[in-house]
């Protein structure tokens, strides 16, 4: 159950330091701090032809796209329905979530899938990889 919670207090670091007002400044080094060497985040879109691509990132590449969007918007994205599964030291995590422009609006801006594949490193979970789309 410990791991469970570290695992879910994580994914919601990785929200937390995501969401806020346009001027917030974001933790970029904790953010960092969450991530695997080497760790892939994966965005799955649907082209013209629609046909499903994913243009895998590196962590430094992400933050670089989102903190220009961020400067430009409000963004509170949040965690629900998560489900953990855990074998030793690897672990997959699945957790709808939305995203809103304030946090008292009613209806999100967005809703989607993320699936997170983890790796304890020591005693801490990382992120090793991160795909996630749209609904």
């Amino acid at each position: 159950m410990e791991n469970k919670i570290a695992i879910k207090d994580l994914i919601d670091t990785f929200y937390d330091i995501i969401s806020g007002e346009t001027e917030t400044e974001r933790d970029w080094d904790r953010f960092r701090t969450l991530f695997f060497a080497n760790a892939h985040l994966m965005p799955l879109r649907f082209n013209d032809s629609n046909e499903c691509v994913t243009t895998p990132v590196n962590v430094e590449a992400y933050i670089l796209g989102l903190d220009r969007f961020l400067k430009s918007k409000n963004f509170y994205e949040y965690g629900l329905n998560y489900k953990i599964d855990i074998n030793n030291n690897i672990a997959h995590v699945y957790s709808e979530y939305e995203a809103k422009i304030s946090l008292q609006d009613k209806k999100p801006i967005k809703r989607g899938i993320n699936l997170v594949q983890l790796i304890k490193e020591g005693n801490e979970w990382k992120i090793l990889n991160m795909l996630w789309q749209d609904k």
